[in-house]
């Protein structure tokens, strides 16, 4: 069988975890939400490059950025597209070393990957549209892991009619703040209750949280945030969801504060309040090589309508939105086989 040949976007912390994860699942099972996924293992996925802007890494090899041996280590990082102010983290290591649009296509297209994983901060808009574009003249799919809104209804149609998939958008992690909000949303409702109000504040210590402090992206993360929670309930209950602060000292771990309040019996009164700490970077790694190895099982059926299944149980903001248990129970009956 051939391996999926994946470029990732970002040599950050996601994409460090997944080159690490590719490696470990050689060996193991343990942890994996899916060891196979439409007959395909970890096992079955594999880089062929790897994309940044960021003047420390680009130029260098994977294996001085990861601590940990793999067979991708001697993989050179190759300079990324650039169409957004450079994130402050960045701007401070210098020049920011990118390349033209076509320069980037032509690059692609040695490389020839099957899927382009979209893994850059959050709030560089212009870039992941610039990136989605590049895919699809390449004759890649995209899976775009940010809060742009790359997979509309014109992108779907021109990414089919070259027989590929455009997959997103706003990456839902496995056991998340989002994942974990509708999860609670939807098995109160199944239980009768009525929810009257919820709120879910997120606080972190990535570059990605640090991006999305900037406040238009803050404004539109939160309205994605918002809608994904509210699809739980059959009705319109206040809701608040978003992240509110960046904190250095969380390093990659992200913590979430939730409140909810609902009414039972004879209206009584249900009140929950609690916190869920995860880590940003596992935490979505399951959802990630879930849905590569579903859409390249889709694609080798040339079975494209399976998009918008992939897309509903990845993403926050998907082109056709579904409840939680429902997108988790379709993807599974489509591709656990």
């Amino acid at each position: 069988m051939d391996k999926i040949k994946i470029a990732i976007l970002g040599m950050g912390n996601v994409a460090s975890t997944l080159v690490k994860g590719i490696e470990f699942y050689k060996n193991s099972t343990e942890g994996l939400w899916h060891p196979k996924i439409g007959g395909f293992s970890l096992y079955d996925i594999t880089i062929s490059a790897v994309y940044d802007i960021d003047p420390s890494k680009v130029g260098t090899k994977i294996g001085q950025i990861i601590d940990h041996r793999t067979e991708f280590s001697e993989l050179n990082i190759l300079p990324g597209i650039s169409e957004d102010v450079t994130p402050a983290r960045v701007a401070k290591n210098g020049q920011i070393k990118s390349v033209s649009y076509d320069e980037f296509v032509n690059s692609l297209k040695k490389t020839k990957p099957e899927f382009l994983v979209n893994l850059i901060s959050s709030g560089m808009e212009k870039s992941s549209e610039k990136y989605a574009k590049a895919a699809l003249e390449a004759g890649c799919s995209f899976f775009n892991a940010t809060s742009a809104k790359t997979a509309t209804g014109q992108a779907l149609k021109e990414f089919q009619s070259k027989e590929l998939m455009i997959l997103g958008d706003d990456l839902m992690s496995q056991f998340g703040g989002t994942a974990f909000h509708r999860g609670m949303i939807e098995f109160m409702t199944n239980r009768g209750i009525k929810v009257q109000k919820a709120y879910q504040l997120d606080v972190g210590g990535n570059q990605d949280t640090m991006n999305t402090m900037a406040e238009e992206t803050r404004e539109k993360k939160r309205q994605i945030k918002t809608e994904s929670i509210a699809i739980e309930a059959p009705y319109s209950f206040r809701s608040t969801a978003g992240t509110t602060e960046y904190a250095e000292q969380l390093g990659d771990s992200r913590v979430s504060y939730y409140w909810m309040e609902a009414k039972g019996f004879l209206n009584s009164t249900i009140e929950m309040d609690l916190s869920l700490k995860t880590n940003d970077s596992t935490n979505g790694c399951n959802v990630i090589v879930d849905s590569i190895r579903a859409a390249k099982n889709a694609l080798s059926k040339k079975d494209l309508t399976k998009a918008d299944v992939i897309s509903a149980y990845a993403f926050k903001n998907p082109p056709k939105k579904m409840h939680i248990r429902e997108c988790i129970k379709a993807f599974e009956d489509a591709f656990l086989n």
